[in-house]
Parts: C-alpha cells; structure tokens; sequence
C-alpha cells in the first residue's frame, strides 16, 4: 500500500461535460529546531535510502507496472494528434483570439504566422468561424476540439463514425471537414506538424509516467481483475494549443481527453477523466438499484451549479457522484480537507457523494470488487436520513464573489500538493519542495505540505530541515494519524542512522501508539524496533540493509 503522500489527490469543481449516454452517445465534455542537535553525520546517500527503501521502491513498482499492463495496453493510450494540432492550426488562422499562456516561442510565432495569413482557403475559413463562433471563448474552442476527436488523420479527415452518430456541436460545424482538407493541404500543414512533432511526441512520453500511476491506483482500488474489452479505450490528446481547457469527451465506449501538458491541472482532469473510464460501467449498468434512490434526486436539482445534463438523468448524476466519491477516497487530503470536499460538493448539488464516500469505507475492508460491491453501497444509503440531512443544506448561490488572492491560493492548494506528490515520485527534491513551500506561504500550519516538505528536504540530502519538519508533524494536532506515524518513523530511522537507537526506539513505539495506524506503518514500526534500521552503499545505489 502506497504511503499517503503518493496517494492520488482530488480537486474539485474542474469538470464541465455534456451529457453522454445511450446508444448512440454523444460527446461530453469536463467541463524549527531539533531537540536533538543536528544531522550533519548522516550522508546525503543515506538520507536518499530513507525515502528510497521505505517509499520509492514501491512508488517505481507501482509506476513500472502501470506502464506495462496499462499504458502500453491498446486500451490507455498518450499520444500527440495530428488531427486535433491540424484543427487548432485552422481555428488559430481563422481568427480565435486566445493564444495559450506558457506555450513555446516557437508555437506562438506559429499561431501568429497563421492569424497573418490572407490566402483564399483562410478567407473562407474566418468566414466559417465568424458564423459558427459562441458567446463564449471557451465553448467555441470546445466544439473544434470535439469535432479533431471524430476524424481521422490528415489530410483526408473521415469522420470514425457514422454522420448520423456524431454528436450534436459536431454537426454543427458542418462544412468545416471540407474547408479543412483545402486548409491542410494548401497551408503546408503536415509540415508544421513535422516541426512540432517531436517536442509532442516528447511532452507526451514525460507525461506517461504520471498517467501511469493514475491507472493503477485506480484499477487496484476498483479490483478489477481482467483486462478491459477490446472496444473500450481511453486516450489522452496532447497539445499545448488546447491552453488551460480541459476537454473530456465520450462516443460510445471511447473516452478521449485533450491537454495541455504544461498545465498545472492536467493530471487531476486526466484522473477524473479515467475514473469515468473505469467506473461508468458499474453504475449505468445498475439502473434499476439507482432509481430506488430517486427521491433523493428532488433537492439535489434545486442547486444552481449542478449541470442541467445531471438535472435531467439520476443515473449520470450517480454516476458523476460515485466518481467524485472514489476519487476523494484515493486523495492525500487530510480529514480536514475531505471534509471540506464533502461540504463543496453538498453546497454545488452532488449530494450523493457524502453517503457514497462513507459507504465506500465498508467496501475497503471486504475482499470484494467494486462492481460487486455497487449494489449493496447504493443500498446502504439512507433515504430518510439523507433527505432530512439534504433539506439543510444551503446550496452556493449561482454567481460566486471574486476570491481574495488569499482564497484563490487555498483554492490551488491541492493543485501544489499534487504536484509536489508527483515531484517526489519523479524523484526530483528540488521540485517538490517548491510546490510544498507554495502551499506554506498560504496554508502555514498544513501538516500534509509539512510532510511532503520533509520527505523532498530527505531526498535532497537536507537532513537538519527534514528532522525538524518531521517533528512538527509528528507533534501536530492537525496531522492525521497515518502522516502522523510515518513521520515517527522516518525519525526512528534517522536517529538508528545517526548511531541513537535509544531515540530511535522512542520514536518507532510512537508511531504503534498512534490509534488507526494502517498495516504499512505497524509493519514498518516492529521492524524498526526487532532490528536497528541501517544502510548500505553497493554498485548499484544505495539500499536497505538490516
């Protein structure tokens, strides 16, 4: 099991999707001071050995295995696209106005060359958009992203499904598969895309990794034991020109995503994403024990931010629930933060996730999967008690008031968190502690960044600072008790490596006496009391000796 600061984070509220079911589907979219003295004796390999042997072993295992049995599967793809770059090419010529932040020099001379083009095909492709653009910026980009998603590659664009199929802003557009072919060719845009390919094809293997950790921490919760059938896939679009917009779509049993990978959101949008993936089937496939539930349904479409596509299908609004519920379950947010997650989704309309997320805690300890266990977490709900419970919630009013600077850094809090857990899983110090610190100037007295703090100070061989860090967690009253026991440990182990063992063995029966422990962190407190906890430097790096 995963320490908790490699477990997946949540962030809530990113989502905006269309509404995709039935057969045919249509396309969706997402929307300090030691008592101890300092630790200057301890190497900077050992330090590395502390994180690597308890940690890290497990976290390249996790990462190695995912890349084998999911990311090289046909089922999960990343890849650049061809047919989505060539599509941003056109939408850029043809005037839309905003040129994604943080992308290349070289991309944004490109899209600047587009917009001062005045050829014929140009001409006629502005006039196209002037006439099929909406109010909103964002909606007009989604539209052209949901129409690369349905076509094939360059330069002949054939739709992959059948006209009478494609989803509704798809067709919308008619007209523009042909102004597009004329664009292509004429334009050169295979050559552009000749130009970027590499630093796609680059940007799409970097984000590997993380996507790989996405999908088994997923599939192992949901303990899905076969492979997932032939017509089902998953894929991940990489283009920097999407900007910081998400697009999460569905046809049938293809679910595709296009991101931005600079984008410090994309692999919580990309996890929510996959979560759909893997759990649509459990809950659509039980409509039956979903609408026993329905009278649930009569507040929960009285909130203003709730999607009118939930408002109008139970299921999906389960659906979309369930998900949310599952996600939080995997997060490193402490009960704090979980609580608050549970309070915004209440206050939005996804009142289910409340009772689904505490349901979920009796399916953790039986040696069931999720799929059979769904029937029985949707029974569990109590109609009586959640409806009383739902009649005194105060939903968020439709229009929110601009966040103080200091609210829209809480509100990026779990974005940093995330990225720091996926620095320390890249193995890259330097970089976790930057996010971590990010999350401390806001959030001074979080114990979960403290923790991740600690563990990146380790990594980079900073010994004193990571003591003194993991002391303040472990003496911290709003630590929970899983980051609480692991920072006992790694204690324990740094006083063993320092020659203190008396210390040490104080700090290992601390870890046992904190109540709730997981089994990881027992396991790991008795073997530092049976032996002392020792390194030992080899050819190939630095390992756990006992």
């Amino acid at each position: 099991m995963l320490p908790a600061f490699f477990q997946t984070i949540l962030v809530q509220g990113r989502f905006h999707r269309r509404l995709a079911r039935g057969r045919p589907a249509q396309g969706r979219r997402l929307p300090r001071r030691s008592r101890h003295g300092g630790t200057s004796e301890l190497r900077s390999a050992a330090l590395a050995a502390l994180l690597l042997v308890g940690l890290l072993t497990v976290s390249a295992g996790v990462a190695r295995a995912a890349q084998d049995g999911g990311q090289n599967a046909p089922a999960i793809r990343v890849t650049p696209s061809p047919q989505v770059f060539a599509t941003l090419c056109a939408l850029y010529a043809a005037g839309y106005p905003v040129v994604p932040d943080g992308v290349s020099p070289g991309l944004r001379q490109m899209v600047a060359r587009l917009g001062a083009l005045h050829d014929p095909t140009v001409t006629a492709l502005r006039a196209f958009y002037r006439s099929h653009r909406s109010n909103s910026n964002a909606d007009t980009l989604s539209r052209f992203v949901s129409f690369a998603m349905v076509v094939g590659a360059p330069p002949y664009f054939r739709y992959v499904l059948p006209k009478e199929e494609l989803p509704p802003d798809v067709r919308e557009l008619a007209g523009f598969r042909k102004l597009l072919r004329e664009f292509y060719t004429e334009e050169h845009v295979d050559r552009l895309w000749n130009q970027v390919e590499p630093s796609y094809a680059s940007e799409a293997a970097r984000l590997r990794g993380p996507v790989s950790q996405v999908v088994l921490v997923a599939v192992a919760y949901s303990r899905r034991m076969s492979r997932f059938p032939e017509d089902r896939h998953f894929t991940v679009y990489v283009d920097p020109l999407v900007g910081g917009q998400t697009n999460f779509r569905i046809y049938g049993e293809s679910y595709a995503i296009a991101v931005n990978p600079g984008s410090s959101e994309t692999i919580s949008d990309i996890r929510l994403s996959f979560l759909h993936f893997l759990l649509d089937p459990i809950a659509f496939n039980e409509p039956a024990i979903i609408k026993s539930k329905k009278y649930l349904f009569n507040v929960a479409i009285r909130a203003p931010h709730l999607p009118e596509e939930y408002k109008q299908n139970f299921v999906a609004f389960t659906d979309e629930c369930l998900v949310r519920a599952v996600a939080l379950r995997l997060s490193s947010l402490p009960a704090s933060g979980r609580q608050a997650a549970l309070d915004r989704n209440d206050r939005d309309g996804y009142v289910l996730v409340r009772p689904l997320y505490y349901g979920l805690e009796d399916y953790e300890r039986l040696p069931i999967t999720l799929a059979e266990y769904f029937p029985k977490l949707i029974e569990s709900i109590n109609v009586n008690a959640e409806a009383s419970r739902e009649e005194r919630i105060v939903f968020a009013p439709a229009s929110r008031p601009q966040p103080s600077p200091r609210d829209a850094g809480a509100g990026r809090i779990g974005q940093w968190m995330e990225e720091g857990n996926r620095q320390i899983a890249a193995q890259d110090g330097k970089g976790a502690a930057a996010a971590f610190e990010r999350i401390l100037q806001v959030d001074p007295k979080n114990a979960r960044a403290q923790y991740g703090l600690a563990v990146a100070s380790a990594m980079s061989g900073q010994g004193e600072r990571a003591r003194q860090l993991f002391e303040q967690v472990a003496s911290s009253p709003a630590a929970d008790p899983s980051t609480q026991a692991w920072s006992h440990v790694f204690l324990g182990r740094m006083n063993d490596l320092a020659g203190r063992r008396k210390d040490a063995l104080v700090q290992y029966r601390a870890a046992l006496a904190i109540a709730g422990v997981s089994a990881p962190v027992r396991a790991a407190a008795e073997q530092g009391i049976k032996n002392p906890f020792t390194v030992k430097k080899t050819d190939a790096g630095v390992k756990q000796h006992r």
